[in-house]
């Protein structure tokens, strides 16, 4: 069977396809932080993390139980991203981070080999950091936005934008990774870990390590859907030409 399309019709669809993003929601339980280890207001408690990409980004959007900014917002909060794309990650120990938390990761492809650590108190911020097999943790740039990402929060959700390039990533590797909510105080643990739909740690300096024993959560980067969309279409004039010979 022969499906004839307009030109218009055609259009119309590249050009949505072309803006489309491939998303994936992964979801935490609401509620599982230790009694006894202040929630912030329900701000440490992760609810929910989006993760998209573009041909050239990724955007992870991370939804917690609270607000973090807004009427009501506890102005108070640390939330950090681990993320595993190489067999010769990070340390598989505690402290294996950016922040030198004890907040480790153990994923088949080894330990953390970059993080993301933000914090909305004071105006917000964030850093990106990479280990290098060398210098054990170097941070990215002097600044967030310094050609590598960007970083936004309001109500209750925090945004994340950062290129592929960034993370060493491209069309079609798959990584793991963890998000955690944490205090301000340097030895604080993940407080709550996205991936985790239990109790994390039983106290604010309690190490945790993201897979092993613990769940830990992946993504692949998928061509942009716009690109699916061209190619198909490439594919199908081919075929009315072929058909037409």
């Amino acid at each position: 069977m022969l499906i004839r399309t307009s030109g218009a019709a055609l259009a119309a669809f590249c050009a949505a396809a072309s803006t489309a993003q491939a998303q994936v929601t992964y979801s935490d339980a609401v509620g599982d932080i230790a009694s006894g280890i202040s929630n912030g207001g329900g701000t440490l408690d992760l609810v929910s993390m989006e993760v998209s990409n573009t041909a050239t980004d990724i955007v992870f959007r991370l939804t917690v139980d609270g607000f973090v900014q807004g009427p009501g917002a506890t102005d108070w909060g640390k939330f950090m991203i681990g993320i595993s794309t190489s067999s010769n990650g990070g340390d598989i120990a505690p402290n294996g981070n950016g922040w030198n938390r004890p907040i480790s990761m153990n994923s088949p492809l080894g330990g953390m080999n970059y993080w993301i650590g933000s914090w909305v108190d004071g105006g917000g911020g964030a850093q990106r950091w990479k280990y290098n097999g060398f210098v054990p943790w170097e941070e990215a740039a002097a600044t967030y936005a310094s050609g590598f990402g960007s970083f936004s929060f309001a109500n209750n959700q925090l945004t994340y934008t950062m290129s592929l390039a960034s993370l060493g990533l491209s069309v079609g590797d798959t990584f793991y990774f963890d998000a955690y909510s944490s205090g301000g105080g340097s030895g604080d643990s993940a407080i709550d870990a996205l991936a985790n739909p239990n109790v994390s740690v039983s106290g604010w300096g309690g190490p945790y390590t993201s897979g092993g024993s613990n769940p830990i959560y992946s993504y692949t980067v998928v061509p942009a859907p716009g690109a699916v969309a061209l190619l198909g279409l490439a594919g199908i004039t081919a075929g009315r030409r072929a058909r037409k010979a």
